[in-house]
């Protein structure tokens, strides 16, 4: 009784203080972070809210000041000729597949486009030069993000963010009431058999919050605080670990606690382990290095940037398709293991150990694979493989994926899905400014020329007998590899034919083309952009995890700390133990 005495008055105390702003949930004498952002600010509230307008760093560059998209060489046509991976990505010499599965775990926690009514599609020639994939339709299909109410007219177009901007594990637990209400089990989060539920968890699917789901996987996908959280089978598990945190840490949490403040007290160990990995582990994984922590600053704007959103986080070349998974083979029957031969997993057995190898097209959208194949050794899988390089290489996988629509058959349409093309033309349907329009919004030099942003030795095509003199790219030759990692024409060459003139160059597309400074997985502008807005989310959130002494208060008198690295995470949450996995799992050393 005494300690819920002391208990009792820490609270009290805690909400007596700067934290509290008039206003605690029932139950809960501390301020609750909003799930929409709504209130971090106090002197600025509208900043970093679920809804607002994308900030800018650089003015908005369209074609006619308002909202026309910049031209420029097509995007499927520049994607074949700069893009094109022709089967060979280098892995990166420093980070784990942790990297891209942390990376859109993140992602979903603070950024999404709204989607507008407008189609911009992206050309798509079948039997063209350098085509070498075939689309049933003659376009990538792509729509124009929706336009942000009073802009477009008179002013330029601006595009609205649909979460809110600060790192809060939005992933994990969404944006709105509703959504959550149908996610809680009381204090914790609904787990059948400790992995997300399904659509059908509750009965009604029609009552289910939605899920994003091009191939119709129905009552099957699962239900997180972001609705993407299927999309492919790292992401639904690292969705999964951190439910599974939040049910852990309502465990450790004294049941004569009302249910309430058990919720509210779990989440915010949860926002701040995410807070911890991402700060300790992922960024300077990433060769990131912030200046230090002073505090909270209410001056600082933590709105996600359309810079950001737009180019700065788009590193899709990062992604390495297969999944592989090494682990005891005790821990599947037969019948299991050849269920997973069934579905196109590649499956070999050596002695008590098995290897499980998940190729993209079957780790996408089929969440199930996270029970079949366990959380732990998934989890522990990302780690085994280094992520591919981040440049200007994308995998096919995702460069030129054919896509038939779910609920269609028979005789459904395939079309190509082509994530780098759709990355160069979301820059300009968000009026992203040029490459050296947005160096120097950084505080970068521009760049005289296209060698110069490539740091190649020339931008010239070279004379050689196996490419046509005066249609160099146009000729599937000059993207032979002619030596390791090295082709028969320069990236800078092929962008020099593309746009004619460095001042016309797309950001994204010269953004990915630059060396990477040392040390780093980035080149100088995409370095810069990363190093402003995770500071600006850091310094401008009231309740990082450094400002908030909730956080003292949980660790003083019930022993539960948010530092845990994503190892510890891991270990504690599944069947791994902690001597199985890296001290590092974002590091491939």
């Amino acid at each position: 009784m005494g300690h819920r005495r002391t208990l009792a008055v820490a609270l009290v105390v805690v909400a007596g203080s700067s934290l509290l702003t008039g206003t605690a949930e029932a139950g809960v004498p501390f301020e609750v972070q909003s799930l929409d952002g709504t209130g971090n600010n106090r002197s600025h509230p509208g900043w970093g809210v679920a809804g607002a307008n994308y900030s800018r760093v650089a003015p908005a560059h369209y074609a006619d000041g308002i909202g026309v998209p910049v031209g420029g060489p097509s995007a499927r046509y520049l994607s074949n000729r700069v893009f094109a991976d022709g089967g060979v990505t280098t892995p990166s010499a420093r980070v784990t597949q942790w990297g891209t599965a942390w990376g859109q775990f993140l992602d979903h926690s603070f950024g999404l486009r709204a989607s507008g009514n407008e189609q911009g599609n992206i050309p798509f020639v079948n039997g063209a030069a350098m085509e070498d994939f075939h689309s049933d339709i003659p376009f990538v299909p792509f729509g124009r993000s929706a336009v942000a109410p009073g802009t477009g007219v008179t002013t330029p177009r601006e595009q609205p963010n649909e979460l809110n901007s600060y790192l809060d594990a939005e992933a994990v637990y969404g944006t709105g009431p509703d959504r959550l209400a149908w996610m809680r089990d009381g204090a914790k989060l609904l787990m059948p058999d400790n992995l997300l539920p399904r659509r059908d968890a509750r009965g009604d699917v029609n009552t289910a919050p939605g899920a994003d789901d091009p191939v119709g996987m129905g009552a099957r996908a699962v239900v997180t605080g972001d609705d993407r959280g299927n999309e492919n089978v790292s992401l639904t598990a690292v969705q999964t670990l951190f439910a599974r945190e939040h049910n852990r840490i309502v465990s450790l949490l004294p049941s004569w606690l009302p249910e309430e403040q058990r919720f509210q007290l779990a989440r915010r160990v949860v926002i701040a382990t995410q807070q911890h990995i991402t700060y300790t582990e992922f960024l300077p994984a990433m060769g990131v290095r912030l200046a230090p922590y002073r505090g909270y600053d209410p001056s600082v704007d933590a709105t996600l940037s359309n810079e950001f959103a737009t180019v700065g986080y788009r590193a899709h070349s990062m992604l390495r398709g297969n999944v592989l998974v090494k682990t005891s083979a005790s821990r599947y029957s037969p019948a299991e293991l050849d269920a997973l031969r069934a579905k196109g997993a590649t499956v070999v057995t050596s002695g008590n150990r098995v290897e499980i190898t998940i190729p993209p097209a079957l780790g996408a959208f089929r969440p199930e694979l996270v029970g079949e194949v366990r959380l732990g050794p998934l989890l522990q899988g990302l780690s085994l493989q280094a992520q591919s390089r981040n440049d200007e290489r994308i995998d096919d996988v995702v460069r030129s994926l054919a896509l038939t629509p779910g609920g269609c058959a028979p005789n459904c349409p395939t079309a190509i899905f082509d994530i780098a093309a759709i990355d160069v033309e979301r820059g300009r349907d968000h009026g992203i400014a040029s490459y050296n329009e947005l160096r120097k919004a950084y505080g970068l030099a521009p760049k005289a020329s296209f060698q110069a942003v490539t740091g190649e030795a020339t931008e010239a095509f070279p004379v050689d007998p196996e490419l046509t003199p005066g249609a160099e790219i146009d000729d599937p030759d000059s993207l032979d590899f002619v030596a390791p990692d090295v082709r028969r024409t320069s990236v800078a060459a092929r962008l020099k034919a593309l746009y004619g003139d460095v001042s016309t160059l797309d950001a994204f597309v010269g953004m990915v083309s630059e060396p990477h400074v040392p040390g780093t997985e980035f080149g100088e502008l995409q370095l810069a952009i990363w190093t402003k807005q995770f500071t600006a989310m850091r310094d401008g959130d009231r309740f990082f995890s450094g400002n908030d002494p909730v956080l003292a208060m949980v660790k003083q008198r019930f022993g539960i700390d948010y530092r845990h690295d994503l190892g510890d995470l891991i270990a504690l949450n599944t069947d791994v133990p902690r001597r199985d996995l890296a001290r590092d799992v974002f590091r491939t050393s």
